[in-house]
């Protein structure tokens, strides 16, 4: 809803700056959309949720944020007005209007342009400006939010009826559509044929225009279902059928009518004019309802004590009246207002008075109990995301549901949850692994040539158990898939596997262990294992099945881990080492070997002796000659790194080790040193 920030601020005089005001509005569940500052003044678009009808005007919002300002509305001038004898209801069928009002104005000039403030302001809430009647009804519906309409007295035959239409009666509307009526659709009629879908939509054929001398304004209470109903199956949502299917307030109808009289009177001349109403005993169910409250209720449900003055102060500003004579007897009684339809038991009471006290003032308090057990699982997750992260990993989030058969494969039939009432075929089943998310997400990142990935998630899966108690786990599950790095000069480029996977879950969690194994219907019996700890199982990875590519449209390689959350236990007492701060110095070493010999077999005799200072050895190079190939042997140069903790190394140190490691090798490969 768009609201004229001057007109407001006629019923609040001292609001804020705009900024401020927006974060009060906010709190108190008016949820600002968009601001739009004019020439002379500014434009504030409110999204309304639909129990707040009651604010759907000037007055409802000035009214809500009362409390806030300390400022006691009060209602326009109007004039009121005495039934008249003159019959002008035929018949008003009280189940579509429970309370209906009609004007009759005679001898009205409507040729006369519209006053420039009313037409500015209905152009700052999004209306345009038709006629001088029909703008000044628009006005006073987004001044106190009662829709009302005018019909052509001249063009209207006989009386007013409010009743449902009969069947394959038809309506010429003010949109330039014909809508064909069904014994459902409400309507107002004369004498003759329907004039209007009741509470919608007007006829044109009765329409105000410029020409129009004699005037009927209908202002009604009409029941929500049932304009919310013919809103629906016409497709047809005007300002009114938005503010009636909603609620309007039941006793503002009369108001309205003496409010738009007195708007007419100040700006043209007037002739004859009567006014009638037709009542039923209880127009609302929550017409003078009164709700008794524990003051107690206010804290216990808070955890916060409001003083009594701030409660009962913050009821009478927001119109619920409170009766102080029984406050310290009974607790306190409330009466409900006519303008809202929410508010039904003590706790809707104690919630007005929150939302006005501020939900930001409340402290946050950790509530004791199982959820502590929660908050442990979401810290263990984030540490693990962050891991992950860091290791290039990117974060996916996905439903809890999947299409229904996706995982009969792999999991057992009765122990797969089916949704009752799916809100679409894919999402008919609960998934009782994450491998179906997750193989999903690759597939739709492969499909858009994102090829190299590294995702994970956290969420939960479902398994119906044999006594049909559905068991809820905390999974922690990711894939890998792709090259290990993009393509270029400096590095190499390998395709990523089961042990990169590996590698990854050892840096989250180095106390783990992982098994072979053959018996996880979902992974390839040639690449999958268990995931350990202390023994115990706390996961499983590996290459998904083949079924599971062809499901999933998958051509590039993937590997998939996942976690069970609850069981896995943080890594305790790691020794970290510091990095030295002594330069490194490297030696490149070439020999001649056997060509059956590997480089593992190098760097593994070499690894095994621990040489001092040495921290790193790698395969640089391997090459042949014609004649070192034709007698069975190949060049290998080897890298060494060293380093030591407390000092610069000497060439002499350096020397020393590199005998040694020399002498290992022609010892145990017969190495011969290539100069």
């Amino acid at each position: 809803m768009k609201i004229s920030l001057n007109w407001l601020k006629e019923y609040v005089p001292n609001i804020k700056k705009n900024d401020i005001f927006i974060e009060e509005l906010t709190s108190l569940g008016l949820e600002v959309a968009s601001i739009v500052k004019t020439k002379k003044d500014t434009m504030i678009d409110i999204d309304m949720t639909p129990n707040r009808a009651d604010c759907l005007s000037i007055i409802g919002i000035a009214r809500d944020i009362s409390p806030v300002y300390k400022k006691k509305i009060s209602l326009p001038k109007y004039i009121k007005f005495i039934k008249s004898k003159e019959k002008i209801f035929s018949n008003i069928d009280k189940k579509i209007s429970p309370s209906y009002s009609a004007l009759v104005i005679k001898n009205i000039d409507n040729s006369i342009v519209t006053p420039p403030f009313i037409k500015e302001r209905l152009e700052t809430c999004g209306l345009k400006s038709i006629n001088f009647i029909v703008d000044t009804l628009n006005y006073v519906m987004l001044e106190n939010g009662q829709p009302m309409h005018a019909f052509d007295n001249q063009k209207f035959s006989g009386k007013i009826n409010v009743r449902y239409a009969k069947k394959n009666e038809k309506l010429h509307a003010l949109d330039g559509q014909s809508y064909t009526l069904t014994t459902n659709t409400p309507v107002i009629c004369d004498d003759e044929k329907p004039q209007a879908i009741a509470g919608v939509i007007g006829s044109e054929d009765s329409s105000v225009s410029v020409k129009t001398k004699s005037i009927i304004i209908e202002s009604a209470y009409f029941a929500p279902n049932i304009i919310r109903k013919a809103s629906k199956f016409f497709r047809l949502q005007t300002d009114a059928s938005y503010r009636f299917e909603r609620g309007v307030d039941p006793l503002l109808n009369e108001y309205s009518l003496g409010r738009v009289l007195t708007i007419l009177k100040e700006y043209t001349d007037i002739g004859d004019y009567f006014f009638n109403q037709s009542s039923a005993p209880k127009v609302a169910k929550h017409i003078g309802k009164s709700i008794l409250i524990n003051p107690d209720l206010f804290e216990s449900s808070l955890g916060v004590k409001i003083s009594s003055s701030f409660i009962v102060q913050t009821l009478k500003y927001l119109g619920f009246n409170p009766d102080l004579s029984r406050k310290k007897k009974t607790g306190l009684k409330v009466t409900v207002p006519s303008h809202r339809f929410d508010i039904a038991i003590p706790e809707d009471l104690v919630e007005e008075v929150a939302r006005v006290y501020g939900y930001n003032n409340f402290d946050p308090i950790l509530i004791s109990g199982s959820l502590g057990n929660i908050k442990n699982t979401s810290d263990k997750t984030n540490n693990y995301s962050d891991a992950l992260v860091a290791r290039g990993y990117n974060e996916v989030i996905s439903f809890s549901f999947i299409p229904k058969g996706d995982q009969e494969n792999h999991i057992l039939k009765p122990k797969i949850i089916t949704l009752m009432n799916p809100i679409s075929e894919d999402k008919a089943e609960l998934r009782g692994s994450m491998i179906n998310s997750i193989l999903s997400t690759c597939s739709y990142n492969f499909s858009r040539k994102n090829l190299n990935l590294r995702i994970f998630e956290s969420g939960k899966t479902y398994i119906k158990h044999n006594n049909k108690k559905v068991i809820e786990e905390n999974i922690f599950a990711g894939a890998i898939s792709g090259v290990n790095s993009e393509s270029n000069l400096k590095n190499d480029q390998d395709k990523l596997s089961f042990f990169d996977l590996k590698g990854d879950l050892l840096s989250v969690l180095p106390n783990l262990s992982f098994e072979a194994h053959a018996g996880i219907k979902y992974f390839d019996k040639a690449c999958q294992a268990v995931i350990k700890q202390n023994n115990k199982i706390v996961g499983y990875c590996g290459e998904p099945e083949k079924s599971l590519y062809r499901q999933y449209s998958i051509k590039s390689t993937v590997f998939y881990f996942e976690l069970m959350i609850d069981k896995v236990i943080n890594a305790e007492n790691i020794k970290y080492k510091k990095i030295s701060i002594f330069p490194k110095i490297k030696r490149d070493l070439t020999v001649l070997v056997n060509d059956n010999i590997l480089a593992n077999d190098i760097i593994d005799v070499v690894e095994r002796k621990s040489f001092n200072y040495m921290i790193n050895i790698k395969i640089s190079d391997i090459f042949y000659n014609k004649a070192e190939f034709e007698t069975g042997k190949k060049s290998m140069t080897i890298e060494f790194t060293f380093q030591d903790k407390l000092s610069t190394l000497t060439d002499s140190q350096i020397n020393d080790e590199m005998g040694k490691i020399i002498n290992l090798l022609k010892s145990k490969h017969e190495a011969v040193i290539r100069t």
